[in-house]
């Protein structure tokens, strides 16, 4: 990779597209949970435009500090970046499954529900957790962490070969990845699909990185198209996304490979005014803390409702924690995100750089 590459860029359209990405995972999950068929069907495909989108947003962020920041640096600023929300998600999670331990009988073993604490709380998978407490989820205490999980290991394994001829080895990643993706499937959530995991965002990250790389060369001026075809491509993701009927894989591969990653593209070209920029980047610095957090506020919710009226009714718990979760996720986001971010940076000195959190 070389140095003389552009400054970090801000795309509003894409902070708009995160957010209602993050949404959608919600969604998604809200469906599994609650057993409401057809309510997000395919939002987890999100997680496919958030590996691309990292690997696009990292490459351009970070190009022109190759020589300048060593691994445990960039590891560093990522850390400060994501570490936050996921401490706290796993101790709202931890909390959970400690007062519901405490006042249900339960087989919960104190020391298993800790272990899995601390191993959440670093970012660490728990190959091994138990079904009590959430397993086989890798992050038994925030079942959606996988993925961020996943996001550090490609960042990692990025900068590591950074020295390298970036573009071939983009390349050549993607060439294994998407077979691996093709023959054995997708996955990396659960302890049996863990190494499925590397593929899947193996291949969306790379993909990322080589539109980065295309970008620059081919269309340093974004035509006016470009706009067109990203409206475009964002009715076709949510017409996917919210499709009453999951999508047969060979969709799922089309999304993946080739609609995710246009547009990534296409929305870096899009231009917004000062009102819609305000928006969708405040949609943007949300969908983060909506991904890291949606699953144990939907615990509590849940817990409540179940313990105050012993039943379950969707239609009341669904509006209830979709609130829950965006209140949430703002107050986490103004009140202690930004705060001990902005002190963990002046405290190790790590400049503040403008890159998203690319949930995935």
């Amino acid at each position: 990779m070389v140095s003389n590459q552009r400054s970090t860029k801000h795309y509003p359209a894409l902070d708009g597209v995160r957010g209602v990405a993050a949404v959608s995972v919600l969604l998604f999950h809200l469906e599994r949970w609650l057993d409401v068929p057809g309510l997000a069907a395919n939002g987890n495909l999100s997680v496919d435009m958030f590996f691309t989108l990292s690997g696009f947003v990292l490459a351009l962020a970070y190009s022109q500090r190759v020589d300048t920041v060593n691994l445990w640096a960039f590891l560093l600023m990522r850390a400060v970046r994501l570490m936050p929300l996921i401490v706290l998600a796993t101790a709202i999670g931890f909390s959970y499954l400690l007062l519901k331990a405490s006042w249900q009988a339960s087989d919960i073993v104190y020391s298993t529900l800790l272990f899995a604490f601390f191993t959440g709380a670093l970012n660490i998978p728990f190959l091994w957790a138990p079904s009590n407490i959430g397993g086989p989820q890798l992050f038994p205490l925030n079942g959606p962490q996988f993925s961020l999980f996943l996001e550090v290991v490609a960042n990692a394994a990025w900068w590591s070969v950074r020295f390298g001829p970036q573009i071939s080895i983009a390349a050549a990643t993607f060439i294994a990845s998407a077979t691996c993706v093709f023959v054995f499937g997708i996955g990396g959530d659960t302890t049996d699909t863990f190494w499925l995991g590397l593929a899947h965002v193996g291949s969306s990250f790379s993909i990322g990185v080589l539109l980065f790389h295309l970008d620059r060369v081919v269309l340093l001026k974004k035509p006016q198209m470009f706009s067109v075809l990203f409206w475009c491509l964002t009715g076709l993701m949510l017409l996917l996304f919210y499709a009453p009927f999951e999508a047969a894989f060979p969709l799922k591969m089309l999304w993946k490979f080739v609609l995710a990653p246009a547009l990534v593209w296409t929305g870096s070209g899009v231009k917004m005014g000062a009102v819609q920029e305000s928006l969708t980047k405040y949609l943007g610095d949300l969908s983060y803390p909506i991904y890291a957090l949606h699953y144990p506020i939907f615990c509590w919710v849940n817990g409540i409702l179940q313990a105050l009226t012993g039943t379950r009714n969707a239609l009341v718990e669904v509006p209830l924690v979709v609130l829950a979760v965006i209140a949430g996720s703002h107050i986490a986001l103004e009140y202690f995100d930004k705060p001990v971010r902005r002190a963990l940076s002046r405290r190790i000195g790590v400049k503040r750089m403008t890159v998203p959190a690319v949930v995935s």
